[in-house]
């Protein structure tokens, strides 16, 4: 939301022990002095009691204003915190315990609907960001570089640069903190807060001080008194002056009660300084910079760009009429026998409203504060009183999570990292999720990845988000991974997603899917689907035993070509071009059930979890919940040439990246144009050092790689199949539409050639010379090629109208191909195996299984799982139909890997 027109504002000041509200007229910079509110609370209390004080103070405040139109509620509050989400992370420092993981701004849009113009204008910024804020937006304070120190209680500390606060910048300490940084064998705030002074005193004078205030008025006569405010000063000197200095400080901001008693440590602090003393700024108010800042990061918040998603692709509706397409469908569900799925919040709040706990876990990716800011409100609604725990204050802390991450991502590596070993429990702090306490007084509602590891005896609901999206919020700087405080840029966050959430996200799934109660789709930007765990684990049974499909999903590529474009319909035009469609790769695909028109999508894993047997059939022993085998559409119609390639061997993939089985391929050819072909295995006689060495050679200075004095070409013809078992040298030249036919692995190709250009965002895509080089098998070169890597295709049964085609595989691959050729009909047994098919030739198909019968348009991909038996496809068009289809070797069943 984007919110210009806001002239009042509430900004309101968190302490100890009291609050502060006021109005601020936005256009003078100023607090309307009538409308501040002060309340004493204690910290100590529960949580309900505490954030009713805040509440009645932000609800007097507006009162006082007398009808000014307040566009937002902005609080400064001490950290730690997700400031951006409004979480507190407080924990065992005797204030706001009780506050641990509660979302605060779910409660206070909740609670003060109706009396701001703009519900959902509640933020939240660190009580020295604030002050920092404050003081130079009221005070015009325009310098380059300012720092804020705020000392009182403890010390606060804020940076800005350009009229930018600082969090994270190498010229500064991380997250703009001083507080805990090492000093004279503690931390700083032991030897610059309020408790050192009332120390110190003591030690000094021999009795005890109430506060900070009378021992200043007894410096001004007393000698002993005022060392200490002296010895505070050479301290406080010492810790800033190198703070300062790499910083580049011009204008220091001081607030807080010590800062009034500055005369008394003037002297030592800017001798320690010395030359690194930049221009001092007093603050008169601490608490109404604080206010005003707060204020000020409405107006911030309200400048930013909240676009969740960077792709040009169309989101799946979450209702759907019932239509028949005329051809291929971008958006295939699966219409279930039992239960029922939901649209919308309202619903979802009614079905919770009667239990007192509830547990929402999930995936990555999902965007918890929209999900729970409408589950809330839709509670409000129906008069449930509710507050939200977020599972991510439990987190142990970020540089503990990185360090114990790293070795699975592969160091400067841009792509490749290895598939991490442990459970979700190694990213949280037990003491953490056990200070998560529910209120015994409202529904409580734990919720984010992981939320069902706090052990609540609550209601389970799980949200789940298909992959691309989370990639497209990804792109959009949305996502945040496991244990991390800010996202980052997306290349190297879906590797740390692939190789790390993900493995980790999965397990969980799968320990949580018998007891789920209510599972949501979390892809939609305005709206939820959702259905009882019971629904959803019946249509996974029903789907074991019927022709289905998975959702694809299409990618541009520098590559990339038109063929998709021009012959799928339901796309986007807005993109360059297409160079591929995630037909099924179950990694990365969804499976859609839908009622009456409802549509909700889950992760292809769940079929997988709930009944892997019934899918795989005789490969489930060798596979386990791993899908063995992946069809992908490459188009390079009108496009350009892959990048020269090869694929790990068994040992390296599992060694190197932790994977069961390697990225063996086939290149299909749906369709080609009349020039095309296929780059294939090596002349004879390659030299493997001299193709190292141009390989090399050309990356170090830009030259081209005379490709084919190297690889053989071969022309590329519909319906050809190429062999392509790891180490082999190839690539797709243009003008093809290539159905990968595969093993599932997808991520692990080593490019060694790239053509000498750049990807979409003009960035060299990363070569895998050393890799490809431990790999490429050499004896694929000369007449071998053509005899052993090009499959032979022989008639093994045939018919009336009808006839089956072996399509012939490397002994390297462990999966068959055949092509079923019909007229009219054709009747295929399953032998206890899970088939993927393709319509490669012919405008439509009905499948039929059991008492289903299911529609299949060209170039669209289904699965019939073992436990579907036989089956029966009716050609529905007026030519002949091809379908491809593909099964593991019965000779690779049954084995335990």
């Amino acid at each position: 939301m984007v919110v210009k027109d806001i002239k009042y504002a509430i900004g309101v000041d968190i302490g100890g022990s009291h609050i502060a509200a006021a109005v601020v007229d936005v256009q003078y910079r100023k607090i309307i002095p009538e409308t501040k509110v002060h309340s004493k609370l204690d910290s100590h209390e529960d949580a309900g009691i505490i954030l009713r004080v805040w509440l009645e103070c932000i609800k007097q405040s507006i009162k006082k204003s007398e009808g000014l139109p307040i566009g937002g509620v902005g609080i400064s509050i001490p950290g730690p915190a997700d400031y951006d989400k409004g979480i507190v992370h407080i924990q065992g420092v005797d204030k706001y315990d009780k506050l641990f993981a509660i979302n605060m701004r779910h409660f206070l849009t909740n609670e003060l609907a109706g009396l701001l113009l703009y519900p959902d204008n509640v933020f939240f910024i660190n009580d020295a960001a604030g002050f920092l804020l404050g003081e130079t937006w009221s005070q015009y304070l325009t310098e380059e570089k300012i720092t804020a120190i705020t000392l009182g209680t403890g010390i606060g500390s804020g940076f800005m640069k350009d009229g930018l606060l600082l969090s994270d910048d190498d010229t500064i300490p991380d997250h703009g903190e001083l507080f805990n940084l090492p000093y004279q064998s503690k931390t700083v705030e032991d030897w610059i807060s309020t408790r050192w002074f009332l120390h110190r005193y003591k030690e000094q004078c021999g009795y005890e001080a109430a506060n900070v205030k009378e021992i200043a008025d007894q410096a001004a006569t007393d000698s002993n008194t005022r060392m200490i405010f002296e010895e505070f000063g050479s301290n406080l000197g010492t810790v800033l002056s190198p703070v300062l200095a790499k910083f580049g400080t011009d204008l220091l901001i001081l607030g807080g009660n010590i800062s009034k008693s500055y005369p008394l440590f003037k002297a030592t602090f800017e001798e320690e300084l010395g030359e690194v003393t930049p221009r001092i700024h007093f603050a008169k108010e601490t608490e109404n910079a604080a206010i005003l800042g707060a204020v000020k990061n409405i107006l911030a918040m309200n400048e930013m760009d909240f676009n969740k998603r960077n792709t040009a692709q169309f989101l799946m509706p979450v209702n759907r009429e019932e239509k028949q397409l005329e051809g291929y469908d971008v958006f295939p569900s699966f219409e279930i026998s039992e239960g029922t799925v939901s649209q919308g919040f309202e619903s979802l709040a009614r079905e919770l409203s009667s239990y007192k706990k509830v547990c929402i876990d999930g995936y990555v990716g999902v965007d918890w504060d929209y999900l729970m800011g409408g589950l809330s409100e839709a509670l409000r609604q129906l008069g449930v009183k509710n507050i939200t725990y977020s599972i991510d204050a439990a987190y142990k802390d970020a540089d503990v999570i990185d360090a114990m991450i790293a070795p699975f991502l592969g160091g400067d590596d841009p792509v490749f990292g290895r598939l991490y070993e442990g459970d979700l429990e190694d990213f949280f702090q037990r003491d953490k999720l056990e200070s998560l306490v529910a209120d015994d007084d409202c529904l409580s509602i734990v919720y984010g990845s992981g939320a069902s590891l706090c052990n609540w005896d609550a209601k389970l609901v799980y949200v789940d988000i298909p992959k691309n999206e989370i990639q497209y919020r990804s792109r959009a700087g949305w996502v945040r991974n496991i244990g991390a405080q800010k996202s980052i840029s997306a290349k190297p966050q879906y590797k740390r997603m692939f190789f790390v959430d993900w493995p980790v996200l999965n397990r969980h799934k799968q320990n949580l899917l018998s007891a789920i109660d209510f599972v949501v789709d979390g892809q939609f930007l305005n709206d939820i689907s959702w259905c009882a765990g019971s629904t959803l684990r019946a249509a996974l049974a029903e789907m074991s035993t019927h022709a289905f499909r998975a959702r694809p999903w299409f990618e541009p590529g520098v590559w990339g070509g038109d063929w998709i474009k021009n012959n799928i319909d339901g796309l986007s035009d807005e993109v360059v071009n297409y160079a591929w469609s995630f037909e099924l790769i179950v990694p990365e695909n969804g499976i859609v059930i839908s009622k009456k028109g409802v549509n909700l999508e889950v992760s292809f894993d769940f079929l997988m979890y709930n009944d892997h047997q019934a899918i795989l059939g005789d490969a489930a022993k060798t596979f386990g919940t791993d899908f063995p085998i992946r069809f992908d559409f490459l188009d390079t119609f009108n496009g350009e040439n892959l990048s020269l390639q090869c694929h790990p061997k068994p040992n390296f993939i599992s060694e190197q990246f932790g994977e069961k089985f390697t990225q063996d391929e086939t290149y299909y050819i749906l369709d080609a144009a009349d020039d095309a072909n296929v780059y294939l295995g090596f002349k004879e006689g390659v030299n493997k050092d001299e193709f190292h060495q141009a390989l090399v050679k050309s990356q170090q200075e830009g030259k081209e790689v005379e490709v084919e004095k190297y690889v053989q070409t071969h022309p590329a013809k519909k319906h050809d199949l190429f062999l392509i078992p790891h180490g082999t040298i190839h690539c797709s030249g243009i003008n093809n539409l290539v159905l990968e036919i595969s093993s599932t692995p997808y991520i692990y190709t080593f490019k060694m050639y790239d053509w000498m250009r750049l990807d979409l965002n003009g960035q060299p895509r990363p070569l895998n010379i050393e890799r490809g080089m431990a790999n490429l098998n050499f004896d694929c070169q000369g007449d071998v090629v053509e005899e052993e890597y090009i499959s032979k295709q022989t008639v093994t049964a045939e018919g009336k109208g009808w006839k089956v085609v072996q399509l012939s595989t490397h002994p390297q691959h462990f999966y068959e191909v055949y092509r079923m050729e019909f007229n009219d009909q054709i009747h295929v047994e399953g032998n206890n195996q899970c088939h993927i098919l393709s319509l490669v030739e012919g405008s439509k198909v009905e499948v039929v299984t059991g008492d289903r019968k299911m529609v299949v348009a060209y170039a669209e991909t289904f699965v019939i799982p073992s436990n579907a038996g036989s089956y029966t496809i009716n050609n529905l068009g007026s030519s002949i139909a091809k379908v491809v289809k593909s099964f593991v070797k019965p000779e690779v069943c049954n084995y335990e890997s």
